[in-house]
């Protein structure tokens, strides 16, 4: 319980520092250049998120099964290591070329004139596809610490980044996107740094199954994260798409800051996860893992949620500046539902921990139920806000109620046997 909670304060301290400078780049950005440009910027740098969740998948995956892996030691995970990250380099070359070829129907679907920032986005989802595999085995082995330093590169270089080519040198939407590019390269270097004294031991046979069993475990992660992370990035997409440029402007700025509220806790996911699965891997109890990271969740997630709502205008202004204020009433309702999908995230994470899937199902019907009722309703930025919310209370309420159930059915069933 000790570890688990001192493993918990070194990533909160690490993850939220690089969140505090995700939120300076952007504030530097925000400040720098127009409402319209902001809209363009995160229009377009929602996409790296949304391309990079499907590999994402592979830290999940990697997560968990270096947990058994490393206890035999590292050989058998670097080989592990070298023979995924050749075919996911692959895969990261293969999406850049395809992004290439379809520059021409990405800047309709935006409305943009320019080809610029889109090859600045290919690239960083490129270099950022391949973050994964290190990171994922930094976290697998525990090795929070090192972890935690390599996630804080990224907002660490776009800050400085942005405040050179951005609002030192004025580039504006190019800028932004060249800094964030320049941060995925560092920031995988600083990852297979890392894990140099892996690389100095010799191979050994991975068991027999293995890439067969992670296959089987991938596809409940993909189709999890995949769920998720549109949940919490696509609506950006959606309104620049529907909406009007400034609305969309407007749009941009709320959901920034309101994802505050999802990203403060998520730190604890990063501990949470592999500490869930080796827990079952050694059959032991594992109940305060799911409540102790509930509780800090909700603390942290809500308190944000309850400042966002109680001054919205004010933390608009200091943040991002007076010309984004009308971005207040949709600040309010976006803060709420990124503080219920946190909550969410927690469960699905400690689901997948212990290879239940019953959560899929509410997931995957909310965001169905999302998009259907955006595509059919859009005439306002605020609209498709409120929908959001709904579609993310409706998942938490059903899975945990599942989770709730499941709970008390294990314990009936233990206390039979008893």
């Amino acid at each position: 319980m000790r570890k688990f909670i001192r493993n918990n304060i070194i990533i909160l301290a690490f993850f939220n520092s690089a969140s505090v400078f995700n939120y300076l780049f952007q504030v530097v950005v925000g400040r720098s250049i127009s409402s319209i440009d902001y809209g363009v910027f995160n229009s377009l740098f929602a996409m790296v998120s949304i391309f990079t969740a499907p590999v994402s998948v592979v830290h999940i995956v990697f997560s968990r099964f270096i947990v058994n892996l490393s206890l035999s030691g590292l050989g058998k995970v670097k080989s592990l290591f070298t023979k995924s990250f050749k075919i996911l380099l692959g895969f990261s070359g293969t999406i850049l070329l395809g992004g290439i070829i379809a520059i021409p129907l990405i800047k309709d679907f935006f409305h943009l004139e320019v080809t610029t920032p889109i090859v600045l986005v290919l690239i960083t989802i490129c270099f950022s596809m391949l973050f994964p595999i290190p990171f994922a085995i930094l976290e697998g082995l525990h090795r929070f610490t090192r972890l935690g330093i390599g996630s804080s590169c990224t907002p660490l270089i776009r800050f400085f980044g942005a405040l050179l080519f951005v609002a030192g040198l004025g580039w504006g939407v190019n800028g932004a996107l060249l800094t964030a590019a320049t941060a995925s390269v560092f920031t995988l270097g600083f990852g297979l740094w890392s894990l140099k004294d892996i690389f100095k031991v010799s191979s050994e046979p991975l068991p027999d199954g293995t890439f067969r069993d992670m296959a089987n475990y991938s596809g409940p992660v993909f189709l999890s994260t995949t769920m998720i992370t549109t949940l919490g990035t696509i609506d950006i997409s959606l309104v620049r798409h529907y909406c009007s440029p400034e609305e969309a402007g407007l749009y941009a700025t709320a959901a920034i800051l309101g994802r505050i509220a999802l990203f403060l806790p998520g730190a604890l996911i990063t501990v949470l996860f592999p500490s869930a699965a080796k827990a079952r891997a050694l059959e032991e109890k594992d109940g305060y893992i799911l409540w102790t990271s509930l509780s800090l969740t909700a603390f942290l997630a809500f308190s944000v949620a309850l400042l966002f709502n109680l001054w919205p205008e004010q933390f608009i202004s200091l943040f991002l500046g007076d010309q984004h204020r009308e971005a207040a009433s949709l600040l309010k309702i976006i803060s709420i539902a990124m503080a219920i999908l946190s909550l969410t995230n927690v469960i699905a994470s400690y689901s997948l921990a212990r290879s239940d899937y019953a959560f899929l199902f509410p997931l995957v019907a909310g965001v169905t139920l999302m998009m259907a009722l955006i595509l059919t309703y859009h005439d306002t930025a605020t609209t498709i806000a409120y929908i959001m919310l709904l579609s993310v209370s409706s998942i938490f309420i059903v899975a945990f109620a599942q989770l709730i159930f499941k709970i008390n059915r294990s314990s009936t069933a233990t206390h039979r046997r008893t």
